[in-house]
Order: C-alpha cells, then structure tokens, then sequence
C-alpha cells in the first residue's frame, strides 16, 4: 500500500510536465559542448520560460551561465539590442510587428541580415536571433534552441501553463532553421596578446559588407585597449568609398570587399606616388553569399561530360589570343572533340569578372568573343549552349549547368566548390576581404592602427567571422599579413 501511494504521487509530480507534449519529439542530444554565457533581451511575459529553460540546459551544458545583460520587460522592444548585437536572443510572446523589423534593412544595408531569424519555441512564442543566410549561429545559441525545441524543453513549456508545446513536426520546422555549415577555426590561430597600451582615434571608410565586422572588432578590442576608439568618419557604404576616402586622406583604414582592379592602382599611383596601399586581408570570402564576396564557380552545360579544370585550362581559355577553343583540348573526345568553348561572362566591369580578371588572367585581358550579359541572360544563354563555359558565384548558376571541380595546379588536387573546400581555401578561386592603408615606404604603421590589425589576425578577431557569412584565414595567412605590418 505504501509502494502503491509513492508511485501515485511520483505520477502526480511528473504528468503536469509532460502533459500535452508529443511523444516524438526527439530527446536533446548535443551537438557539441559549450561554453559562455548567454544574454537575453525580450518580453516579460517570457522570462519564466526562458530562465526554466537556461536552468535545466545548464544542466546539461555545465560551463553555459546566463550574461549580465538580462533584461525582460513589458511593452518595451528588444529589436534595438538584437540589431546592436548586445543579446544573443530576443524571446517574444508574440510575432515581431513591420516597425520593429524595419530599421534591419538600413542597419545591415550591405549585409546579408536583412531581418532576424524568428524562431517559434512554443505555441505563440518566439525567440529571433542575429543569423546571416547559409550560415551558422554561434553554437551556444544553436544549442540553446536546440534544447528548447527538444522533448525536454517543450516539457517545460507545458508544465509552465502559459504555452502550448509545439508537436513534433512544429518543432521539426523550426530546428530546420537552425542549420548553417560551421567552418573550423584553424587552432594555430594566436589569442590576442596587446604588445603596448596604445591609444587613439581611428578613421575607417569602406566596404557596407563589413560595416558589422569592423563595429564588432572595435567593440572588443576597446575591451583590452580602452584607449582606441572610432574617428571622425567611421563609415561602411561600400568598397568604392574606401578606396576614394584613402586618396583623399579621409581615413586611415579602407575595409575592401575585393580586390584592387588595375584601374584603381593605376589612379591611386597617379594620386599618391609610386608606393602601393598596403593591403591586408583580413577574411576569406563566402561560399554562395549572394551579392558579396564569394568564391568563383566555373560552370559549363549540365550535358558536358566534363567533370574537373585547371587554373592554367581557364586561363588558356578565357585570355586573349586562347590556345585553347575546342573541348577536345580539355581530354573530350567523339563529337566534343572538335566543338567549339562558347565563353560566357557578366559585364567585364562586375565584381565577379574583374576578381576573375585578377585571379586567372593576372589582370591581363580578356578573349575578345567573350559573350558579357546579366546575370540571369548569362545563366539562361548557357544552359541553352551545349558548348557553354562560363563563372560567377554558385548561387548564379541554375538548371542545365553544374560547376567543375578545379584545381590550382597541373595534375590537381582537384577541388569541388562547396563550404569546405571555400572555407579552408582549398578550393583555388576563393577571395578575400581586404583592409588598405596608405604607407610610404619605410615608415611604421601608427600603433593604434597597428594593434587594431593585429587584433583582426589573432583567433579573437577571427572568430566573429565565422558567422559573417564569410570565413576566418588560416593560420598561416594571418602569419603573413601580420608580417607586412612591421
């Protein structure tokens, strides 16, 4: 009898935690372990929830804590500290209103984060999270959700009464979200280490795709080096303006989302003297980042049996006076063998063609039938002509092309376009993002200046480009930019 009473009240303790919760939600099962602290901003009525839920995933991620900034409030907005990025998470107890998600667009101008992502943890609750498009959340929010759309976490959303618990196909969608290929932070990497004390104002003009790195990379090395601090002009509209405030000695950094074309140098000598910018690269473009600075896809019809190309093979191609024309040249044989390469291209005057330019033709020109056209033209022409070879950002392909494997070297290896091979570099026609100054030969770098690049090139400036939607370099190419600033 009482074997049968303390089973009765254990049931009673357990059922108002499980009741209305589907059975097939799946368990929580890290993905990996974290660590930190997480900061929350968002609506009253989701603090019980949401410290329930830190509670109990403490529990299962010891070294996870809750941040400093906690805040939960009623009718106040917590869109402004999401956009500023000083929360992780923002829980709301109902869907975000247009005003809210308005000022996104003109924060992110340049950026791939037009509006947040909105999560749904619970039957008329939400959390929205900073999450840039193909790319990962930092994994202890990653995590975090995961825990909340668990069969654990949603437990806790029915045993709290204030919301209904999602069901397992609900909390499916959801974890969809979450998804974003999670480049590896190379571990040679050096932490930051200040080699003085400096201080000072820096001005920077430049690249709109970087305007949220080089806000977040000033905001934590003030954290060590109090003493630096914005300039004057602290502006990010775009590359062209960077390159414009440099000659003019409007700033003392221009942050660059691609390379110098021949035309530029060519003004900045006429401008400046024979002295070249120095020119750092800071991160290593995207894999399919619409729009921005990625890697460069080599695609031809979907019918070709070609399968892999050379650098040398491109440039053979697509330079002027080709010694390459005919597919057969390229290992193709029975009716390929003697059909003609049709070469497509966007504008010669567009990002995508001009890195080409500098990358495969060393800026030199380009074969005089190439066939220039926009973007969705160009996608279409080709996937009409079975002779087609062409290139741009993977996200500009479509149906009836497919992209080449390349390799840097004759004889390979040979490297499909996909995350992994962009984000290690593996791939040879990756990219970079480009900090320049200008530096008469001879003269040091002002310190501040100085210790505000170094600070870039160590594993702590390096990390935040993980979830940029661009990549970290390696530890090798932060070794040798960090050479050029002595």
């Amino acid at each position: 009898m009482r074997r049968s009473f303390a089973l009765l009240a254990l049931a009673l303790c357990i059922a108002p935690a499980f009741a209305g919760v589907d059975a097939a939600l799946p368990a929580y099962r890290p993905e990996r372990i974290v660590a930190g602290t997480i900061a929350a901003d968002g609506d009253e009525a989701m603090r019980p929830l949401v410290e329930a839920w830190l509670v109990a995933f403490a529990k299962r991620q010891p070294s996870i804590g809750r941040a400093s900034h906690w805040r939960f409030s009623d009718g106040g907005s917590p869109f402004g500290a999401l956009m500023f990025e000083t929360t992780d998470i923002a829980p709301l107890a109902r869907a975000p209103t247009a005003a809210e998600l308005a000022p996104y667009a003109h924060q992110f101008a340049g950026d791939m984060m037009k509006s947040p992502l909105l999560v749904q943890v619970a039957g008329g609750a939400y959390i929205a999270v900073n999450k840039r498009p193909d790319s990962p959340l930092p994994p202890k929010v990653k995590e975090l959700l995961a825990f909340a759309l668990s069969r654990a976490g949603q437990e806790i959303v029915a045993g709290g009464g204030r919301f209904a618990a999602l069901s397992a196909r609900e909390a499916a969608i959801e974890r969809a979200k979450l998804d974003g290929y999670l480049a590896a932070l190379d571990p040679g990497l050096p932490a930051y280490a200040p080699a003085v004390a400096v201080s000072g104002a820096i001005a920077s003009v430049g690249s709109d795709g970087m305007k949220t790195l080089m806000d977040r990379w000033m905001r934590d090395l003030r954290r060590v080096q109090p003493g630096v601090r914005k300039g004057e002009r602290w502006e990010h509209l775009g590359t062209l303006n960077g390159f414009h405030a440099l000659i003019a000695g409007e700033a003392d950094i221009a942050p660059m989302g691609r390379e110098l074309w021949p035309e530029e140098a060519a003004i900045y000598k006429a401008s400046l003297g024979p002295d070249a910018p120095l020119e750092v690269r800071v991160a290593r473009g995207g894999f399919n980042t619409q729009q921005r600075t990625t890697a460069q896809a080599i695609f031809v019809n979907a019918a070709n049996p070609l399968a892999r190309i050379t650098v040398a093979q491109l440039r053979a191609i697509l330079g002027r006076s080709p010694c390459i024309t005919r597919w057969g040249q390229l290992g193709l044989q029975g009716d390929w063998a003697d059909r003609a390469i049709t070469i497509y291209s966007p504008p010669s005057v567009a990002p995508n063609a001009m890195s080409m330019q500098m990358m495969v033709l060393k800026g030199g020109p380009w074969a005089a039938d190439i066939r220039q056209g926009s973007i969705a033209n160009t996608a279409k022409a080709m996937a009409g002509d079975i002779g087609a070879l062409g290139f741009g950002g993977l996200e500009e392909g479509g149906p009836g092309l497919k992209a080449l494997a390349v390799a840097a070297r004759d004889g390979g290896p040979y490297y499909g376009l996909d995350a992994e091979n962009a984000s290690s570099g593996r791939y040879p026609l990756t990219r970079y993002m480009y900090i320049r100054l200008r530096r008469t030969a001879g003269t040091p770098l002002a310190p501040h200046v100085k210790e505000f690049l170094r600070y870039i090139l160590s594993r702590d400036g390096q990390e935040p480009i993980l979830y940029s939607g661009y990549f970290p370099l390696t530890a090798e190419e932060a070794r040798d930019e960090l050479a050029k600033l002595d």
